[in-house]
């Protein structure tokens, strides 16, 4: 007689990967971290620039004393600030990974997960094929 199908392994690597994968996208205390902030100066400090995903600026500073500048000055200085904060920003985005999650050990837990559901489905098909053979011994009554 065929055994019954159980998921709670399934279910019990299925949380386990769940847990993994929320750790990785909030960060190792269940919380998200701040966004990365990239940050930009020109004109010796003068001009500075914060960005924010996903490439935005958020806050744009300008000392009085560089309204002396001529706009065309002006314009390239914050020109270069505002690149200097994205470089910044992209920096910052590519190097912080959040959790700091052991990818070897999530798709490790990914190959169980996909072993122990090629089991279930291999016993479940076989707890039909069985009942099918029984329903058909005994002339479909």
């Amino acid at each position: 007689m065929a055994q019954p199908v159980d998921p709670s392994g399934l279910d019990r690597v299925l949380s386990e990967t769940m847990s993994a994968l929320g750790r990785f996208t909030a960060g190792a205390d269940g919380e998200a971290p701040p966004p990365p902030e990239g940050v930009g100066e020109a004109a010796d400090g003068l001009v500075r620039v914060t960005a924010g995903p996903p490439g935005r600026v958020t806050a744009l500073t300008l000392d009085p004393r560089v309204m002396r500048l001529p706009s065309e000055s002006l314009a390239e200085e914050i020109s270069t600030a505002v690149n200097a904060a994205l470089a910044d920003l992209q920096e910052k985005a590519t190097a912080a990974v959040p959790g700091q999650v052991d990818l070897s050990s999530l798709g490790e837990q990914l190959r169980r997960i996909q072993e122990d559901a090629g089991r279930q489905l291999t016993t479940f098909t076989d707890a039909l094929v069985q009942a099918q053979d029984r329903l058909s011994g005994q002339g479909g009554r």
